[in-house]
């Protein structure tokens, strides 16, 4: 089931081009337009058409998101080269171009801010029905600290939802698929007068999951999957239509399921003694990564709820944005932490956390000669998190048991900037820009082990050497240049430089780690040609990168732990082809190709400061520190490419087919640093979505039939080091193979 796909490529590309000449013959009933669509976005915290926006950015209307079917995170990286999207425990783990993957710590960040309506989610969990009643999904490529609220070293991904609206409108809907998924939607606009209204959705999402455990079949849980999760979000808008808006916003979901399963990629006995002889008397692994065998239980229960409040005012030649939001999360997950039928090991986490922002903006209401933004940020976190190791011993007269290993961590995370940029027009084609940030990270925590599995425990933080507080202060900057050469041709290039907070290894030994930093270099062409009819954008980047942060999970001190670590020195660069082509009023042909060596230019295994290293899987023994420098940079394929297709033509009788086809081929990439063969690489492969709907005339009914991975090959998602008390083992998680259904939607006005 598992496969390189290299093979597939050939082939995939040639049923794609005998469908789309197929569909270019295709009769035409009414007039449509010719030209390209223009998407607008808000990447600058203005609107701006996405051909003059001066920044990599790939962005989806929320139209095209229903058509082609993405409903979560992970459907995203299908649509976007270099976006990935991976789980560990609790949370997704979100990377661009090899940038932003977070540890589960309570003070760790991600390099990749993501964002639902400006405010930002410091812990996406779920995600599956955000992706619902949006108006569009922006991701934004590089650092993007001088014009958003939080850091971001690696980008943004910000999904803006759609508003109320002043007059009545409603949809529902309901889907079936493989694997029993069900999905129930529901969205009403009610305008309660002539200026407020209010906005409510709902999305159910029920699955057994595509992970069957066939350890004592029926007693349990038979599959990975989901339980019933539930979103709700509820909006109202105030507008008189004067000077100002308020629009009030809450979320609140129950994610119920039963997590993902640890698939180990090696065995290696390790621990103490009773821990050891039981790991030793597991047999063989299935050879196929979708089965299990878990003899104990899994869950996986998150609830989020989050609430925000914005005003906007127009203040003379000025406009004013505040922004205050709130978010509580709660998190119960169990796994089985061998892996095994053999009782050995189930791990436990309990996490609650809740965050505070508060973002406020003033921006000049011109775009002549001279205009500008100002901002200030603040954010806080607290998270509490309670970790939990049973090792058990089998049943009976020999039955091996050990106490538990129990851990508290709190942690906090503070953040205040001030932010600004200016753009200053030389000529009316030419324009310099220039952005100015500086922040203040502190981050606290406490760490308390209240058992060691009988051992001695490891040193609490604080503690004489690690007082557990770091504070942090950067100065970063965007300089920029754009160039209209033409009514459509948008030249634009800048330098700039990008900070995250460093910290200190809160759960492990409690030593500091440096903050990351990245100069980036990025130029670019954007054109609409032939009449708007052809679209070539070009986009070339150079990323230096020092002290890249590094995490894994592993054994410090005779304890298990996160341990993050720096890499001296960081290399990426690389070229973004994005084309489409309106063939006719019915079918565009769309074509993205990527090009990124990403790499290590300065990276040991090992930090000498520590006086118990952490073991690396490549060097178990630990006979000494690893030279790493040339490896790949985890999650970044050197290739890739996205062919896309969209038709659709009307009907006679006034209804509409649509058939959207995308393909996705992906260069080999690795999962870690070490880049070994077998445990982190994942070969290249192809992936096919499409959907094909038909819409009943006057457009309020439509019936869409969907796949997803028509190939029906699945990738190693991450790679998880199991604590030493088991022995250090590489475990993965795998992506989601093959998913069809049916999906019918009706709108009422």
């Amino acid at each position: 089931m598992v496969s390189s796909s290299h093979g597939h490529f050939p082939i995939r590309y040639l049923a794609f081009s005998v469908i789309a000449s197929f569909a270019a013959g295709a009769d035409e009933v009414k007039k449509k337009s010719n030209e390209l669509e223009l998407i607008e976005v808000t990447a600058q915290k203005k609107i701006t058409s996405i051909q003059n926006t001066p920044i990599a950015i790939t962005a989806f209307t929320g139209e095209r998101f229903q058509q082609r079917g993405i409903d979560d995170l992970a459907n995203l990286q299908a649509y976007v080269p270099a976006l990935h999207v991976g789980q560990e425990q609790d949370g997704f783990k979100i990377s661009l171009r090899g940038i932003g993957l977070q540890g589960t710590s309570s003070i760790a960040d991600s390099g990749v801010a993501f964002y639902i309506d400006d405010h930002y989610v410091a812990r996406p969990a779920g995600g599956s029905a955000v992706l619902y009643d949006v108006a569009r999904v922006e991701v934004l490529k590089g650092p993007q600290g001088t014009l958003y609220g939080r850091n971001a070293t690696g980008g943004v991904v910000n999904v803006i939802s759609n508003k109320p609206v002043n007059y009545f409108e409603s949809t529902v809907g309901v889907s079936y698929g493989t694997r029993n998924h069900n999905e129930l939607r529901s969205m009403v606009n009610i305008p309660v007068s002539e200026w407020v209204s209010t906005r409510f959705s709902a999305v159910y999402t029920r699955e057994e999951g595509y992970v069957e455990n066939q350890y004592n079949k029926g007693a349990g849980d038979d599959y990975f999957g989901s339980d019933g999760d539930l979103t709700l979000r509820g909006q109202a808008l105030i507008d008189t239509g004067e000077t100002w808006q308020l629009l009030l916003s809450a979320t609140h979901s129950e994610l119920k399921g039963t997590g993902v399963n640890m698939v180990y990629l090696e065995r290696n006995p390790g621990g103490p003694p009773p821990a050891r002889a039981l790991v030793a008397t597991i047999g063989d692994d299935p050879t196929d990564p979708l089965i299990a065998m878990n003899d104990a239980n899994a869950f996986n229960n998150t609830e989020t709820t989050s609430a925000f409040a914005r005003l906007t005012k127009q203040i003379k030649t000025m406009n004013l944005f505040v922004q205050a939001g709130y978010s509580d999360q709660s998190t119960r997950l169990q796994q089985d932490f061998d892996g095994s039928p053999v009782d050995i090991s189930i791990f436990n986490k309990d996490q609650d956390s809740n965050a505070q922002s508060l973002e406020v903006r003033l921006a000049s209401d011109t775009d002549d000669t001279f205009s500008w933004i100002l901002g200030g940020y603040y954010f806080e976190e607290d998270t509490f998190i309670f970790r939990r190791v049973r090792l058990n011993g089998l049943a009976g007269p020999n039955a091996i048991s050990l106490p538990d290993f129990l851990l508290d961590e709190y942690g906090i995370s503070e953040t205040l900037a001030a932010f600004g940029t200016a753009t200053y027009s030389i000529t009316d084609d030419v324009r310099l820009l220039l952005g100015l940030r500086q922040t203040q990270d502190e981050k606290s925590g406490i760490k308390v082990t209240r058992g060691n599995f009988g051992a001695p425990f490891p040193p609490d933080i604080p503690n004489d050497l690690y007082a557990g507080i770091a504070k942090f202060s950067k100065n970063t900057w965007n300089l920029g240049a754009e160039w209209d050469a033409s009514k459509d041709v948008f030249v634009y290039g800048s330098a700039s430089t990008g900070y995250k907070a460093g910290g200190f290894n809160l759960t492990s030994n409690g030593l500091p780690y440096e903050p990351e930093t990245i100069k980036a270099y990025e130029f670019g062409i954007k054109s609409d040609l032939l009449n708007r009819k052809a679209r070539v954008n070009l986009e070339t980047f150079y990323y230096d990168y020092t002290d890249l942060q590094l995490t894994t999970l592993t054994t410090v001190n005779n304890a298990p732990g996160q341990f993050t670590t720096n890499a001296a020195k960081s290399t990426i660069y690389g070229i973004e082809i994005d084309s489409q082509f309106k063939i006719s009023p019915d079918l565009l042909l769309t074509a993205t190709f990527s090009h990124i060596n990403a790499e290590f230019d300065e990276l040991y295994s090992t930090d000498t400061r520590d006086p118990n290293p952490a073991v690396n899987p490549s060097d178990p023994a630990g006979l000494g520190r690893t030279d790493l420098s040339g490896n790949a940079i985890p999650y970044v394929p050197e290739n890739s490419l996205l062919l896309g297709m969209d038709y659709q033509t009307d009907l006679s009788n006034g209804g509409e087919i649509q058939l959207f086809i995308n393909l996705l081929w992906q260069d080999d990439m690795y999962l870690r640093e070490f880049n070994h063969p077998d445990i982190d690489k994942v070969d290249a492969y192809t992936r096919t979505d499409a959907t094909f709907s038909y819409l009943f005339p006057n457009d309020d009914l439509s019936v869409t039939l969907f796949v997803t991975n028509l190939e029906n090959d699945v990738q190693k998602t991450n790679v998880y080091v199991s604590p030493g008390f088991l022995g250090l083992s590489a475990t993965t998680a795998y992506s989601k193979p093959r998913t069809a259904g049916i999906r019918v939607d009706y709108r009422f006005e």
